[in-house]
């Protein structure tokens, strides 16, 4: 994957390269802010594709989120692990489907978007 003409990497930890430098500290640190500013506003959180790997950066604070805030509810897109906590089941709306195929038939639905398609 390129996107500069250069080989790329997501930031995943898979081994001992995680890019866990002093810019990861510092979103870190507004992520946290997020995180604690909104957690009783009214939140709509899109989980795309987040697994098992690191789930206490993304996957866990978020479910954590919707448990704790009635106002809050979580989308989740992910192929392998759509599953969700029972407790926020009511709250969580999971698709199971490729993150980028649903994403494709969203831009098609937004594209459409008040149009007659009938002949």
């Amino acid at each position: 994957m390129s996107c500069c003409g250069k080989n790329m990497e997501m930031n995943l930890r898979k081994d001992a390269n995680f890019v866990q430098d002093a810019n990861w500290y510092k979103q870190s640190e507004k992520y946290e802010r997020f995180l604690n500013k909104n957690q009783y506003k009214n939140l709509v959180l899109l989980e795309t594709g987040v697994g098992f790997n690191t789930p206490g950066i993304i996957r866990f604070p978020f479910e954590q989120l919707t448990y704790n805030n009635l106002k809050t509810f979580l989308i989740r897109i992910n192929k392998d692990y759509s599953q969700t906590m029972l407790d926020i089941k009511n709250k969580t709306v999971s698709f199971d489907e490729d993150t980028e195929q649903i994403i494709c038939d969203l831009s098609v639905a937004e594209e459409n978007n008040g149009e007659n398609t009938d002949t």
